[in-house]
């Protein structure tokens, strides 16, 4: 009798989900067709920054310094991070734009920010960004520079 229950309880999840991001209009295909329109009447610089909070024990660096893409195409980055110490450590990185305004346009699918790392003693670890500019980025944002920094949380409890 429970699973039933559960199962079509499950079922009328789906329509509610989707009422909601039509309210909200967050409909997945509309972010589909934004994704795949690429402007390839011109060319965005991205630089890969990586910092460390103040007596952090981890050697943290993008794999590449920069790419060119196309406004909405896609692109996947590597960031590695190495723990340094002989224990075990976790980490968070937040991402930061510069200038300003290209966190507007900047859209990760894919990113290792807002969650806890953890790393083994001497762990190396290469994390992927995968992303795109949104093609209605103003064509004066020729260049945006997106940097994480990661914090030590070791000990912390997860709270996201």
């Amino acid at each position: 009798m429970v699973v039933p229950v559960m199962l079509v309880f499950c079922a009328s999840m789906v329509p509610l989900y989707r009422q909601i991001c039509n309210v909200l209009g967050i409909t997945a295909t509309r972010s589909i067709a934004q994704n795949t329109q690429v402007d390839t009447s011109r060319v965005v610089k991205i630089e890969f920054l990586a910092n460390l909070n103040k007596d952090f024990a981890w050697k943290f660096e993008p794999v590449e310094k920069a790419v060119e893409i196309h406004p909405g195409e896609m692109a996947t980055v590597k960031y590695r991070v190495t723990n340094m110490l002989s224990h075990a450590t976790t980490g968070r990185a937040v991402p930061s734009f510069a200038p300003l305004e290209a966190g507007l346009y900047f859209n990760k699918l894919e990113c290792f920010c807002f969650s806890n790392q953890t790393l083994q003693a001497g762990e190396t670890r290469e994390m992927p960004v995968t992303f795109f500019v949104d093609p209605k980025a103003p064509v004066s944002l020729g260049t945006i520079a997106l940097s994480y920094t990661f914090f030590d949380v070791t000990g912390k409890h997860d709270k996201s």
